[in-house]
């Protein structure tokens, strides 16, 4: 029994191997350009066929498996792109590109900040000053930092407690005061910069005040109003740090003896 076996090698002259390796090198720049390119400000990029360019977004088609989709971004996410000669050019651009090849477009050159997200929390002791009553509070502030935020709502905890200036109280006529009540209502903070926050609250006020008069006679009485606020505050920018803050407050209730206020608050405290 005879087995022949039979050995093909394909054999190339010197001179074709110059042509093909040639070939190659010549081609090769088409098959890198042969899609278009998105580059995000991230970093990222998007192999594709970009179909519509406007003001706000980039339109394109792209392939996943065997199938091709569209989709869209818009151009506050893109840093460049690259469109190449579209096939059928004939002289006329309809995207705003103006060369009939292929064509790098730089969309933003800032500098790309990845944004970051954590929670804040903020515990402060405060002196309040008013002209008619001085006192203290004890605040709780959290609240979800985004560094490409400026405006933080916290939530916001808290107790107070204060006494009426002798002179004041005097002239609503009654010599014993009892006043328990709650706030209710938003204080946003406003980023100035890295170190230094603007804070604008407004709070509802409901509550109830037992009172007495110059004959012992005893009452009670509910009363509302509102407290608005505006300060400046300085917020550590490490992960554990100090806070610290001046306000300007003030108060206007329906009450029988604390009608009306405007003060200072000096507060001061830690972040963590």
């Amino acid at each position: 029994m005879f087995r022949i076996l039979l050995h093909y090698r394909p054999s190339f002259t010197r001179c074709q191997l110059k042509i093909i390796l040639a070939f190659v090198v010549f081609s090769s720049p088409f098959w890198v350009q042969s899609q278009d390119l998105i580059t995000l400000r991230n970093g990222k990029q998007i192999e594709c066929t970009i179909t519509k360019i406007d003001s706000a977004t980039i339109h394109y088609n792209f392939w996943k498996g065997d199938r091709e989709l569209s989709s869209y971004i818009g151009t506050d996410n893109v840093k460049s792109y690259r469109k190449k000669t579209p096939d059928n050019f004939s002289g006329s651009v309809t995207d705003s590109l103006p060369a009939p090849q292929a064509t790098m477009v730089v969309v933003d050159t800032s500098k790309y900040i990845k944004e970051t997200q954590r929670w804040t929390n903020l515990i402060t002791y405060s002196q309040r000053i008013g002209a008619n009553a001085k006192g203290w509070s004890v605040q709780y502030y959290g609240y979800n930092f985004r560094s490409t935020a400026k405006w933080f709502i916290p939530l916001l905890f808290g107790v107070e407690s204060f006494d009426i200036d002798p002179g004041y109280f005097d002239k609503s006529g009654y010599t014993y005061a009892s006043m328990s009540y709650f706030n209710a209502g938003i204080s946003p903070f406003y980023q100035l910069n890295e170190f230094f926050l603007m804070n604008l609250g407004a709070q509802l006020v409901f509550g109830d005040e037992e009172l007495q008069d110059a004959r012992g006679s005893e009452s009670s009485h509910s009363f509302f109003g509102i407290a608005p606020s505006q300060g400046i505050y300085f917020i550590s920018k490490t992960k554990v740090g100090i806070t610290l803050g001046i306000s300007v407050y003030e108060k206007l209730l329906s009450s029988k003896v604390y009608k009306s206020d405007v003060g200072l608050k000096l507060e001061m405290g830690i972040k963590f």
